[in-house]
């Protein structure tokens, strides 16, 4: 039996926001600011959500799991501090580079931005693909999907607005065609439909064209085996 995953969702959409960044920060020139400013700020919209994530896991993800196994728990706490700790790395590195004058200046820092900003995406992919292989485990071992869906929707209910705009086109950018498909077809089915429909709009919005006639395609089948 297929388990609810709660990193599932947001972890492709987090994934898929820090390649982008990865490419845009490769891609900068930062002896231009105009130009280097796109991937500036590309990277702290990234380092902004990825530290909103943490603490929404850190209120809500690991007292579920303290209740049970406290020193893994405080592992997953302790390796949050490490991620906050690399973003402000990245951070100060930043502010460097807002206020150098010299081209040269400019160019170093740059690639100190993208060498720094390697440690932060390996460290944050390795990170999430152990919550998502340990941390899973211990959830499951203690609760029921309907307990775990009900974590999920009290995480949903804090996010601010701007966050969840930004994590929902992040995660529509990085789910599969199925995954969008069954996402639509469960705000459909448990929520007001203005919600379904700005979802909807989403995702014709972010999918290529191709993409989101297979979306379709899936929504379609899944009602009709419903009806």
């Amino acid at each position: 039996m297929t388990r609810f995953n709660i990193f599932n969702q947001i972890h492709k959409g987090l994934r898929a926001m820090l390649y982008d960044t990865s490419l845009a920060l490769q891609q900068a020139n930062f002896a231009d600011y105009d130009e280097a400013e796109i991937a500036i700020k590309k990277l702290r919209q990234t380092i902004d959500i990825l530290e909103e994530h943490a603490a929404h896991e850190d209120h809500f993800v690991l007292p579920a799991i303290q209740q049970y196994e406290p020193s893994l728990a405080d592992a997953f706490a302790s390796e949050h501090e490490e991620d906050h700790a690399l973003s402000e790395k990245l951070r100060g590195l930043l502010t460097v580079y807002n206020h150098a004058v010299r081209i040269e200046v400019k160019i170093e820092t740059g690639q100190a931005i993208n060498r720094a900003f390697v440690g932060f995406l390996i460290f944050n992919l390795e990170h999430m693909d152990k919550e998502e292989t340990v941390l899973n485990k211990v959830l499951w071992r203690y609760y029921s999907d309907d307990e775990l869906i009900g974590i999920n929707r009290r995480i949903v209910s804090v996010v601010p607005q701007r966050e969840l705009e930004i994590t929902t086109t992040w995660m529509m950018r990085g789910l599969s065609n199925l995954e969008i498909s069954d996402w639509l077809k469960a705000v459909e089915k448990n929520a007001p439909e203005p919600l379904f429909a700005e979802l909807f709009n989403i995702a014709e919005r972010e999918l290529s064209p191709g993409r989101f006639r297979k979306v379709l395609d899936n929504l379609a089948e899944r009602r009709s085996m419903v009806a």
